[in-house]
């Protein structure tokens, strides 16, 4: 009977249309991550203890820091000028700086610094180290090193325990060493900055002591060279006739004095000749009252005023009383025309001496004037003279100002020689720690958790990818072509600690899962357990008439691709279900390499089909007590030297027992070993009716049961269905959800499908 699936899409498979949701994919990361989860709780243990293990045997490290900052106003405290800096340009320097201490320089310093002690505390061997040591020395060691070589290889070792960072962005250079002993770290610590400011004092030492040796030789060849210039400037003074004073030249002083003095000459011959022309015109008018500064001055000419002044007024009171023709009147007259000719007389008396006075000062101009042109008309012959006069001087000027400048260079290079005073000051420094800095617990422990469920699920990606196993009824369906006709949850009743280490191995696929009796008929004693309802769901298909049982029993064969599917499992708890409703069951183990089931069913049986066959009369039959039903089982004997487990059971023997046993029960259940691996199927495909076939949840991959399908181990037509072992327990407690909503009078309503099982995915 075949039962094919269609086109149409399983209604079970809730994923199918999950796809157009959003987050569609957490369901599935979810399944992933508790598949993958022994894999990563063993992962992460496997880590676990191995950092707790490096914990106990590691050495303790410590860390001591000493912080030196880049100060450099600290040496232009004694500059006679500051020099201003950039950002750029200091962070360029705090870099350079960081960089020397990287430098084996400073571990030299700190090594001679140290003192011996040094070399023998550097090569102390730790456990490792010391294991080694005497196949290291086999090979053979190079000739003896110097003491230079042993201090550069003391460098080398130095510069591997001690890291050198800027602190941010700030002027602060932070140095770390790390040892095994507290006080070594801060003294290493201490040193390495010690030295570092020392070689930056001798640096800056030998550069001063050798720019002061280059200064002193370019000083004297500059104050060689000032001399000569200066000597060439007064030779040609000299030779041309070039006076200078501390006003300038002779000659320009002279011409400046002759200027002025023929400005002021100018000035009083104007004067005079204004003095001169206002007289004259006095007189040829014959203004009695003109004004004059010089006139009023005059006492002569003031008395004479005052008297015509006197006169014409006596004179004209006296006409204005007795007439004009009064003889005082005419008296009077002729005493004012003798006053007039009185003054006109003093005036032509002062107009010579105005014109004596002008032409004095239009002489003295004219003598001025004419010194003047003839200074003036030298002077084209002095500036020609003095143009290479500037030039000598100009030169001159140029090398004292030279001379001067190397010589505040020099006084300046002397000063800072004899001054300790270096950027590099330490403002922290190194302390013994008081707690180590590596290992530290939690780091470690959490960097071992987080690298073991990181491991772990790594694990789990790729076997998720190579194996390719099958998860959904869907999946199984495709690849086979059958009908999914039950799924069974995954049972656990393993829960003692011996069984953690069988258990992690089954998961990472490495040993078959473990198979326990309570596992076997689980059917029966959890009547409400995904095991049970599975189990009905079979007989239900079961019930079915078949074309191929005749008058006698049915023979249902259980099969399965690989090992570790649940086969056994399924086929105990389908006989034990069938027996506990009614039915005559017998169960038949085939499995003559590995009879699980004999083993957990029937532990004691000393005799059973082997036995039978061989002897073919029916021997070791067992009986199991079903809940009150008779459930009996025909176990097999495990023998180690068996072969050719095909070929006994298809022997006539066999085939006559079978036959024999069909007319007793109504079910004979037959326990076969893997499909793929093994061709006890193909060798007996003909003494059996139907078929069940059992794929276990994400244990058998898509190739291996494509192959088991594609290469004819059993005829496919009789295959009744799969069923579905070890499922993702989540379908059956929504189920069981469902089912409590449905039922909520009933509180164990919802509980068919999950009962008193230990789900685990």
């Amino acid at each position: 009977m075949l039962h094919v699936k269609g086109s149409s899409a399983s209604y079970l498979d809730a994923d199918q249309d999950a796809g157009n949701e959003a987050f569609s994919w957490l369901p599935s990361a979810f399944a992933f991550l508790r598949r993958s989860r022994v894999i990563v709780a063993v992962s992460a243990s496997f880590l676990l203890a191995l950092a707790i293990l490096y914990l106990f045997i590691a050495t303790p490290k410590y860390d001591a820091t000493a912080d030196i900052l880049i100060d450099l106003r600290q040496a232009e405290l004694f500059r006679q000028q500051n020099t201003a800096t950039d950002a750029q340009v200091l962070n360029a320097i705090v870099e350079s700086q960081t960089e020397i201490l990287r430098s084996n320089t400073a571990a030299l310093g700190a090594i001679r610094q140290l003192g011996p002690s040094v070399d023998k505390e550097l090569n102390e061997k730790g456990l490792l180290q010391s294991l080694l040591g005497p196949v290291m020395g086999l090979m053979g060691s190079g000739p003896p090193l110097t003491q230079e070589q042993l201090e550069l290889a003391a460098a080398e070792k130095l510069m591997t325990l001690y890291s050198v960072r800027r602190v941010g962005i700030t002027n602060i250079i932070e140095v770390s060493v790390r040892t095994p002993n507290a006080a070594r770290s801060a003294r290493y610590a201490n040193a390495i900055a010690d030295a570092f400011i020392a070689d930056q004092l001798e640096a800056k030492y030998e550069t001063t002591r050798r720019g002061r040796g280059w200064l002193e030789g370019r000083l004297a060849e500059l104050r060689d060279q000032a001399t000569a210039a200066d000597r060439a400037v007064q030779d040609y003074k000299a030779k041309m006739n070039i006076v200078d004073t501390d006003k300038g030249l002779m000659s320009e002083r002279q011409v400046g004095d002759l200027n002025g003095s023929l400005i002021v000459a100018q000035a009083k011959t104007a004067e005079a000749k204004a003095r001169l022309d206002r007289i004259t015109d006095i007189v040829d008018k014959n203004i009695t009252d003109g004004s004059m500064t010089d006139l009023t001055q005059n006492q002569v000419i003031v008395r004479l005023r005052q008297q015509y002044f006197d006169t014409a007024r006596r004179e004209a009171d006296i006409s204005a009383k007795y007439g004009t023709n009064h003889v005082a009147a005419v008296n009077a007259r002729a005493e004012m025309a003798e006053l007039q000719r009185s003054l006109r007389s003093e005036f032509n008396r002062l107009a010579e001496a105005y014109r004596s006075d002008y032409e004095v000062a239009l002489s003295g101009e004219a003598a001025i004037k004419k010194r003047l042109d003839g200074l003036v008309a030298d002077a084209g012959t002095s500036n020609r003279s003095r143009v290479e006069l500037r030039s000598l001087e100009s030169s001159s000027q140029t090398y004292r100002s030279l001379y001067e400048n190397f010589l505040q260079k020099y006084t300046q290079a002397v000063q800072d020689q004899s001054f300790p005073i270096s950027e590099a000051r330490v403002v922290s420094p190194a302390r013994p720690p008081l707690r180590k800095s590596w290992p530290k617990g939690l780091v470690i422990i959490g960097l071992a958790l987080v690298g073991g469920v990181g491991l772990g699920l790594m694990i789990a990606l790729f076997r998720e990818l190579v194996r390719s196993s099958l998860r959904t009824p869907s999946a199984v369906e495709q690849v086979t072509g059958l009908a999914c006709v039950a799924m069974i949850p995954r049972v656990e009743t393993f829960k003692t600690l011996k069984d953690i280490v069988p258990r992690a191995l089954a998961a990472l696929g490495l040993r078959p899962p473990l198979v326990s009796r309570s596992m076997l008929v689980d059917a029966v004693i959890n009547p409400r357990s995904g095991t049970a309802a599975a189990m009905q769901e079979v007989k239900m298909l079961l019930d079915r008439p078949s074309s191929r049982a005749g008058n006698g029993g049915r023979v249902i064969g259980m099969i399965s691709a690989i090992s570790g599917e649940g086969k056994t499992m399924v086929a105990s708890n389908l006989a034990h279900y069938l027996a506990h409703s009614g039915k005559r069951v017998l169960l038949l183990d085939y499995d003559l390499r590995s009879p699980s089931m004999s083993q957990a069913l029937a532990p004691e049986a000393e005799t059973g089909l082997l036995e039978s066959i061989n002897t073919g009369r029916l021997q070791g039959l067992v009986t199991l007590q079903a809940r009150g039903t008779k459930l009996h089982m025909l176990p097999t004997i495990a023998d180690p030297q068996l072969d050719h487990a095909s070929e006994i059971l298809r022997s006539p023997n066999n085939v006559a027992l079978l036959n024999a046993l069909r007319s007793s029960y109504d079910f004979i259940i037959v326990d076969y070993p893997p499909a793929l691996d093994f061709p006890d199927v193909r060798a007996t495909d003909e003494l059996i009716d139907e078929y069940l076939m059992v794929v276990g949840y994400d244990r058998p991959s898509r190739r291996d049961l494509a192959e088991c399908i594609l290469r004819d181990r059993f005829d496919t037509t009789r295959v009744l269905g799969i069923v579905f072992n070890r499922t993702d327990p989540n379908r059956h407690t929504k189920q069981r959800s469902r089912i409590g909503r449905y039922m909520p009078w009933n509180s164990e309503g919802g509980s068919r499908y999950v009962g008193n099982t230990t789900a685990s995915s």
